[in-house]
C-alpha cells in the first residue's frame, strides 16, 4: 500500500508568549518596542519549533500513569499525518484499518490488536511498543544458528588491534582490545616481539663500561622499541620547553604507562630531567643521537614502565608505535572477551619473539585465560574436522604457526632484515613486515606455542593444491591485493576453498594511514576474516557494522557460501533477484553536529543536514572475473543519492527531494548488500576544508525493514548517539 499523505497540518502547540499576548488588552506598542517584540517572537518561535517535545502514553504501570517519549515537531507532524490518513474520516482509527496498515505497510505478520479504536497516542504507544519502528530486523542470539562448522561464519575481524592511530607512529593500547571486544569484534591481532631479555640490553650496558670508547648498538629485539620511546621523549621534551618559555606549570604527562621510581636529576631550565611518567627527557638533540646514550637512557626507562621487562611486548615492529606489555592485553582481552556474548574469540599472533620469550607467552596465555583457553582438541570433535560454533562457546582459540617439521630446514631465527624485496602480497602477513618494503626473516616457532594452533593454525598460502590447504584446522593470511588477483586468476578455487576452510584478509601494507579495504567484496568470495583497522570510521568500518550490527561478531553465511553446498562459484552460489528500493527521508531529530556546526551557546541554526545514501551490491565485474576496483584502488561504485538540505539538527526535508531511488538493480544478494546513509553538512563555511560529516549509518539488505522506520546514527567516530532519522522504506526483490 503506498500511502498519499494528505496536505500538512498545522503544529498545535501555542507558545506561553502568543497566548498571553492574545489574551492581554491590544495596545499598540511603541515602534522601537515593536522590533523587540518581533525577535522575541521570532526566537521563541524557533526553538519551540526545533526541540523535541513529549507524547504522553497513556497507561504504563509507572506512578502517575503516564509514559512520555520526545519527538520533534517534525516528527510528530509526519506520524500526525499518517494517523490522520489512516483514520479518514473518522475521529478515531479502527482496529481493521490499523491491522492492514501494519501488514501492507509495515511488514507485520498477522498483528491482533486488542482495542476497537485507537486515539493518537494509543495508536503510537501500540505501534512502538509491540512492533517497533526500527529499521533494523533484529537478530537476537537465541535464533542463531550455531550448529555449522566454524568456517560457515563471517567474523568481525581487526587488524593491529593495539594500535590507537597510524600504522607508522601510532600508540599502543591494552585499552583498544577492550574497545573492539566491546563493540562485537570477535578476531583480534597481537603483534608479538621480544621484551628487553637479560641476554640482550645489560649484556650491552655492561660491554659499554668495560669498552668506554666504542659506542653500544642496541639489539635487533629492542632497537624499534627504543626508537618509540626516543620519539616520545623528543615530543616531550619539545612540550616541556614550550611550557618553559611560556611559564606555565608542568602538567601530568601523556604516557600513563611509565612511573617514575629513580631519583629526577635537573636539567637546563632547572626543572627534572626525568617527567612525571618516568620518560628520560632529551637534553640536547646532538647528544641524543649518540647510540651509547640512547642504550643508556633505554636502561633507565626498561625498569619504570608498567609491565615487567623481561616479558613479551605487543606493538608494531619496525616503526615508532609505542609498546605495550604482553601480559597486560591478555589481561584486557580476558576481562571484556564475553562480556557482552559468549561466541568464541580468535586470537591472531603475529610472533617476532624469539623461544625463550614465546614460553613466556604460553605461561601468561595460561594464565591470564585460564579456563577459556582452547589448549586441547575436544574428545568429541578430533582434528580431521572443523568443530561447530556452538562447541566452543565462551572458549579463546590462537590462531599460530605449526613448529616446523622434523625434517624440514630449520629457519633463520634472527630478526635482523635481508636485503630482498617484499612485494607485500606473495606471503603472509606473518611473514612480512606490513610496515617495511623489505622481508623479515622467517622466526622460529617452537612446540609449546605451536601447539596452541589447535582448530585455527596459520599457514603460509603457497597454492590452493598444496597439502597445506587441506587440513581443516589451517588459516591463510592473504592481502587484499593477491585475494583480488586470485578473483581473476583462480576464480573457482578461491571460492571453493573458502566454501570448508578459513581464510583472512588484511590491508595491504601501503595504507599507513590505517585506511580499509572494502569488505563486502571479500564476503562475496566466501572470505571469512576481513581485518579492519578499527581506529578508522571510514566506509569500510560503516560497511563492518551493517554486517555485525547486533549479530555478536559471528554470522552465518547464506546458502550456496556453506561447505554442504555444491556450488562451484560465486556467480552460482546463491540465487539473484532484481531489487526495486525507494527510501524517502522525511525528519530528524538530534543529528550529530560536524565540527564548527554549532555556536558557542549551543545553537545550531546555521547546520544544514543533508543525506547522502548508497548502495552497496554485488557488481557484474564480480561475476565474470573481472577487474573491480578503478584505477585509484577503489571499489567501483554507482548507486549513489542524495536529498535536499534541512535545518538545524531537528530538520524536515518536507516533501521536495527527499526520495532517494535504486530502481531494477539486477542480480542482487540482499545477505551480502548494504545501504549505507551519511549525513553532511550543507551549510557553507570557515574554513572551507572543515569537515562537513556529521553521522551515519549502514544496514544489510536482508535486515532492512519496509515501512515507515527510524535509523539510528552514530557519530564520525563511530559512537551510538540519540540522532534518528524518520524514514519510509519501500523495497521490492523480484
Amino acid at each position: 500500500m503506498h500511502m498519499n499523505i494528505l496536505p500538512r497540518v498545522q503544529v498545535q502547540n501555542l507558545h506561553d508568549h502568543e497566548r498571553c499576548h492574545r489574551d492581554a488588552p491590544q495596545t499598540q506598542p511603541q515602534p522601537r518596542r515593536r522590533g523587540h517584540i518581533q525577535k522575541l517572537k521570532r526566537a521563541v518561535d524557533l526553538t519551540t519549533f526545533i526541540a523535541p517535545t513529549p507524547i504522553h502514553f497513556p497507561g504504563d504501570g509507572t506512578a502517575d500513569g503516564r509514559q512520555s517519549i520526545y519527538l520533534s515537531a517534525g516528527i510528530q507532524k509526519h506520524l500526525r499525518k499518517i494517523f490522520d490518513y489512516l483514520r479518514d474520516k473518522d475521529s478515531q482509527l479502527s482496529r481493521t484499518k490499523f491491522e492492514r496498515f501494519l501488514i501492507h505497510e509495515q511488514g507485520e505478520e498477522a498483528p491482533k490488536l486488542e482495542r476497537d479504536f485507537y486515539k493518537f497516542e494509543q495508536f503510537l504507544e501500540e505501534w512502538w511498543m509491540r512492533f517497533g519502528l526500527e529499521a533494523e530486523k533484529p537478530s537476537p542470539l537465541s535464533e542463531k544458528d550455531l550448529t555449522k562448522p566454524l568456517s560457515n561464519y563471517f567474523i568481525s575481524s581487526s587488524h593491529n588491534t593495539y594500535l590507537s592511530g597510524n600504522q607508522l607512529a601510532g600508540k599502543s593500547s591494552a585499552d583498544a582490545y577492550r574497545k573492539v571486544l566491546r563493540r562485537g569484534c570477535r578476531c583480534i591481532e597481537i603483534d608479538v616481539w621480544n621484551g628487553d631479555s637479560p641476554s640482550s640490553t645489560p649484556d650491552l650496558v655492561a660491554r659499554s663500561r668495560s669498552k668506554p670508547e666504542h659506542a653500544r648498538h642496541l639489539s635487533g629485539s629492542s632497537w624499534h622499541s627504543a626508537a618509540a620511546t626516543w620519539k616520545d621523549a623528543i615530543e616531550e621534551k619539545i612540550e616541556q620547553t614550550g611550557r618553559a618559555l611560556l611559564g606555565e606549570k608542568k602538567p601530568r604527562s601523556r604516557a600513563p604507562s611509565f612511573t617514575s621510581q629513580n631519583a629526577p636529576s635537573t636539567d637546563a631550565f632547572g626543572k627534572d630531567d626525568t617527567n612525571d611518567s618516568g620518560i628520560f627527557s632529551v637534553k640536547d638533540s646532538s647528544s641524543s643521537l649518540d647510540p651509547s646514550v640512547l642504550a643508556e637512557q633505554l636502561e633507565r626507562t626498561s625498569t619504570r614502565q608498567s609491565f615487567k621487562t623481561t616479558e613479551p611486548i605487543v606493538m608494531h615492529g619496525y616503526t615508532l608505535t609505542r609498546p605495550v606489555g604482553f601480559r597486560e592485553v591478555c589481561k584486557a582481552v580476558r576481562e571484556t572477551a564475553f562480556e557482552t556474548s559468549n561466541l568464541p574469540i580468535i586470537v591472531s599472533l603475529e610472533v617476532h619473539a624469539e623461544l625463550e620469550q614465546q614460553d613466556l607467552m604460553v605461561q601468561i596465555m595460561k594464565e591470564e585465560w585460564a579456563g577459556v583457553l582452547v589448549e586441547e582438541p575436544f574428545v568429541n570433535c578430533p582434528l580431521d574436522r572443523m568443530p561447530r560454533l556452538d562447541q566452543l562457546l565462551g572458549k579463546i582459540l590462537v590462531k599460530v604457526k605449526k613448529p616446523p617439521r622434523p625434517d624440514a630446514p630449520a629457519p633463520m631465527a634472527t630478526l635482523a632484515p635481508v636485503a630482498t624485496i617484499d612485494d607485500g602480497d606473495s606471503c603472509s602477513e606473518d611473514e612480512r613486515g606490513s610496515s617495511s618494503s623489505i622481508k623479515k626473516a622467517k622466526v622460529l616457532i617452537g612446540e609449546p606455542l605451536g601447539a596452541l594452533g589447535i582448530y585455527t593454525h596459520s599457514e603460509h598460502f603457497k597454492s590452493f593444491e598444496s597439502a597445506a590447504a587441506k587440513i581443516p584446522s589451517h588459516i591463510f593470511s592473504v592481502s587484499e591485493s593477491r585475494i583480488l588477483e586470485l578473483h581473476q586468476t583462480k576464480t573457482q578455487e578461491l571460492f571453493r576453498h573458502n566454501m570448508n576452510y578459513f581464510m583472512r584478509a588484511f590491508p595491504k601494507g601501503l595504507r599507513f594511514d590505517s585506511s580499509n579495504l572494502d569488505p563486502s567484496l571479500f564476503w562475496r568470495k566466501g572470505v571469512q576474516m576481513v581485518a579492519l583497522n578499527w581506529q578508522s570510521t571510514d566506509e569500510a568500518m560503516m560497511l563492518n557494522d551493517g554486517m555485525f550490527s547486533g549479530e555478536h561478531g559471528w554470522v552465518l553465511k547464506p546458502p550456496g557460501y556453506r561447505s554442504d553446498d555444491l556450488s562451484t562459484s560465486q556467480a552460482d552460489a546463491i540465487s539473484h533477484r532484481t531489487l526495486m528500493l525507494r527510501i524517502t527521508v522525511l525528519a530528524g531529530q538530534h543529528i550529530p553536529l560536524p565540527e564548527g556546526a554549532g555556536s558557542a551557546n549551543g545553537h545550531t541554526r546555521s547546520f544544514r543536514p543533508f543525506v547522502k545514501c548508497e548502495l552497496h551490491v554485488e557488481k557484474p565485474e564480480e561475476r565474470s572475473s573481472g577487474s573491480i576496483i578503478d584505477g585509484n584502488g577503489r571499489a567501483l561504485d554507482d548507486f549513489k543519492q542524495k536529498t535536499v538540505s534541512g535545518k538545524t539538527d531537528h530538520p524536515d526535508f518536507g516533501s521536495t527531494k527527499n526520495l532517494l531511488e535504486f530502481i531494477g538493480v539486477p542480480k542482487v544478494v540482499e545477505q551480502l548488500s548494504f545501504v549505507r546513509f551519511k549525513i553532511e553538512d550543507g551549510a557553507s563555511r570557515i574554513p572551507i576544508h572543515r569537515d562537513p560529516f556529521a553521522g551515519w549509518a549502514c544496514i544489510r539488505l536482508d535486515r532492512l525493514r519496509t515501512g515507515y522506520r527510524f535509523i539510528h546514527l552514530k557519530d564520525p567516530k563511530g559512537n551510538p548517539t540519540k540522532g534518528v532519522l524518520l524514514v519510509r522504506v519501500d523495497k521490492v526483490l523480484s
